[in-house]
């Protein structure tokens, strides 16, 4: 019995050490990121994506009790969400033509 103890306090401890960032983390990377010099624009947009999914998915929860303006609020946020995607992706496709750390808010060069 002491041995399957053992055991089941590893898997804890191990899927405790697993979980992903909570919003709290994210924020403090989102801070530090702003506070830098040299901002790294897509650990800066995937931060704020992450900040924004997690917060709308809190109020999407509860939205039975939600006012007009709440909801108006909420659909704003989704559009944000979607416009932060884009651009993570849109960076991902300039990392891949081997422009490093381009800012997400340049003009676009397409024809």
């Amino acid at each position: 019995m002491p041995r399957y103890q053992k055991l089941v306090n590893e898997t804890d401890s191990e899927q405790q050490q697993q979980q992903p960032p909570n919003v709290g983390y994210h924020l403090y990377l989102y801070r530090e990121q702003l506070a830098r010099r040299n901002v790294e624009y897509m650990r800066l947009s995937k931060a704020k994506y992450f900040i924004t999914e997690t917060l709308l998915a809190k109020t999407v929860r509860n939205l039975k009790g939600c006012s007009l303006d709440e909801l108006k609020t909420v659909n704003n946020q989704i559009v944000f969400k979607h416009k932060l995607r884009y651009q993570i992706h849109r960076l991902r496709k300039l990392q891949n033509l081997g422009i490093r750390n381009a800012n997400p808010h340049m003009e676009s060069t397409e024809l």
